[in-house]
């Protein structure tokens, strides 16, 4: 009988002790998990934009007068898509190939180089062409006329000889004339200048002959296509003329007249 009591004073020892550690552990707070702070070492990544301070035009190039340069946070740079730094070239020949408005961001892919495709259409003003004139490089002063530049076109023609060759020597002078052919015409490239902004397809500069990419109207093309294959032409840098350069074989040969005069012998009986 007292072997039966001490074992349930035992076990009712033993559970009020499994009760009350239970019963502590349930009441004690939870531990709290650590939480993951930011490294205060690592710096804060930054991005390099560049914003345009006006309206800048389509096929005009860039100059760092015309945008500011702006660092912006990592969290603002993935929003915008951009994940590097942006790089803008303020090279002359590198043209915007889409209008930018002011205060947006100028992209590396806003910009177009000379080997690229849809560049001629940006240096081409709207209702013009191109077209490469091949003219006599004799009197062509080395990098006076550059790309860019503006150029008066002057022919010398024969009603009788073709003056196309540069070689073609004249033995009829009669009705020789010098005019000013076209005037103020935008040059695009002028050679083969690895420098020039286009390049013909075909290279005229062995011997006396170069060929000049121009910008005319569609209207000139006949004739200057004519004129190139017909006339002796020559370039010069525009000019402001005091009168019209329009001259005649005998303004400069004095007295010339291109009459032939014909003689028959003694013999002969007048009808």
């Amino acid at each position: 009988m007292n072997s039966k009591i001490l074992f349930l004073v035992a076990f009712i020892a033993v559970f009020a002790g499994l009760f009350g550690i239970a019963n502590n552990y349930l009441a004690s707070p939870p531990t709290p998990i650590a939480m993951k702070q930011p490294d205060a070492n690592r710096p804060a990544v930054t991005y390099t934009v560049w914003r345009a301070k006006h309206e800048l035009d389509k096929g005009q190039s860039i100059s760092p007068n015309d945008v500011s340069r702006e660092l912006i946070s990592e969290k603002k740079a993935k929003i915008l898509g951009i994940n590097k730094d942006i790089t803008v070239d303020f090279t002359a020949t590198t043209l915007l190939n889409t209008t930018i408005n002011s205060g947006a961001l100028v992209m590396s892919e806003n910009q177009s180089t000379p080997n690229q495709a849809g560049y001629l259409t940006l240096i081409t003003h709207e209702g013009m062409t191109l077209y490469p004139l091949t003219v006599n490089s004799n009197n062509l002063i080395a990098h006076y006329i550059q790309p860019g530049d503006f150029i008066d076109i002057m022919a010398i023609s024969s009603p009788t000889t073709n003056l196309s060759n540069a070689t073609t020597q004249i033995s009829d002078f009669n009705k020789v004339q010098a005019n000013l052919f076209m005037k103020h015409v935008r040059v695009l490239s002028i050679g083969n200048d690895a420098d020039d902004q286009v390049n013909p397809e075909v290279d005229k500069t062995e011997g006396i002959q170069t060929t000049v990419v121009v910008e005319v109207t569609p209207d000139d093309l006949a004739k200057l296509s004519l004129a190139q294959r017909t006339m002796y032409l020559e370039i010069y840098r525009s000019q402001h003329y005091l009168k019209n350069p329009d001259i005649q074989i005998n303004d400069i040969i004095r007295g010339y007249n291109g009459v032939t005069e014909l003689r028959g012998s003694s013999s002969a009986g007048i009808m």
